[in-house]
């Protein structure tokens, strides 16, 4: 899993700056990052605080500073994907 996820997945990590450590992250891992907050906020809205914004913010800012205004690529995930992955789901959540 790209993103700091993985990172948490590791032994030891670095605690550092937002700023600093989206310079460290690849373009797949600033796109992938940007758009599981995007799909966040439109499926578990619920799950977004000031800490997420705030990481979602340098993530802009960091593809800002890399290519100015060039359209950011987004990777497209389901309702069903974003809430098993962010949120309590029972048994029977799902109609389908």
């Amino acid at each position: 899993m790209p993103g700091i996820a993985s990172e948490l997945n590791e032994e030891a990590f670095t605690i550092q700056p937002l700023g600093t450590h989206m310079k460290t992250m690849s373009d797949d891992e600033l796109i992938y990052d940007i758009s599981i907050f995007e799909a966040r906020k439109e499926f578990c809205r619920w799950t977004i605080n000031d800490a997420t914004v705030a990481y979602y913010d340098h993530l802009i800012k960091e593809w800002s500073r890399r290519y100015q205004n060039k359209h950011i690529p987004r990777k497209a995930f389901s309702r069903r994907e974003i809430i098993e992955e962010f949120a309590l789901v029972w048994p029977d959540q799902y109609d389908d």
